[in-house]
């Protein structure tokens, strides 16, 4: 982590810089954005590219919602502006935001952002972005992930189970084994249909891979 972060600072030219973070769903691009953030010696701002999802209503109208989190389903171009704002010298900007309560795009409440010194941008399509000036890769074995991304959902929909005002609620009811066949089901249909097609691809932008071993340490770091 050490070399990441001097290669980062050694990068940085005393302007606004942004670095993207991608990788599989569920690999721990947040965690790792805000670690990353803690570590460098510039002031750094981490958002999310869930925040540029469209909103539900939306992606119902362009029959996307099935596809949810596919590059398509985000307004990847209102992404781009907000770099574009604070390049041009803009101190603040506002930004959606989505909220995990709702799972989708808040209708009401926004995030002011300031302009920080390295933005990061961590999410599945980061990497498709055509102004960062440095992008990182997560990635891990793949049951490791799958695994992971079981756990979280299973850990997040029990939280919900006395919330009937939660989307999660309904399958808080479910048998466990019955549940987890099912975010099973959705891993094959989506969230691997996205890796394949989409995300695994864009690993070929990063400057940096980073690999974690099956319990989530970071196990090597290749920066090209």
């Amino acid at each position: 982590m050490d070399e990441l972060v001097q290669k980062i600072n050694q990068k940085y030219q005393n302007k606004f810089m942004t670095i993207a973070i991608a990788g599989p769903v569920s690999v721990g691009k947040s965690t790792f954005a805000k670690k990353l953030a803690s570590l460098l010696a510039q002031q750094a701002t981490v958002i999310s590219t869930d925040d540029f999802l469209m909103p539900n209503n939306v992606l119902m109208n362009k029959n996307l919602f099935n596809q949810k989190g596919f590059p398509q389903t985000y307004d990847l171009a209102e992404l781009e502006q907000v770099i574009r704002r604070f390049k041009s010298g803009e101190t603040s900007v506002q930004i959606p935001c989505y909220t995990q309560e709702l799972a989708d795009i808040h209708p009401k409440e926004k995030q002011t952002i300031k302009k920080p010194e390295i933005l990061i941008i961590e999410g599945v399509v980061a990497l498709q972005l055509q102004q960062t000036d440095f992008k990182i890769y997560l990635d891990a074995n793949l049951a490791d992930i799958k695994a992971w991304y079981l756990t979280r959902t299973l850990e997040m929909t029990a939280l919900s189970k006395n919330d009937p005002k939660s989307w999660r609620y309904q399958y808080a009811q479910m048998p466990v084994g019955e549940f987890s066949n099912l975010v099973m089901k959705i891993w094959d249909e989506t969230n691997q249909v996205n890796l394949d097609r989409y995300i695994l691809p864009s690993k070929q932008y990063a400057n940096a891979l980073v690999r974690f071993d099956e319990n989530h340490d970071i196990k090597h770091i290749t920066i090209k």
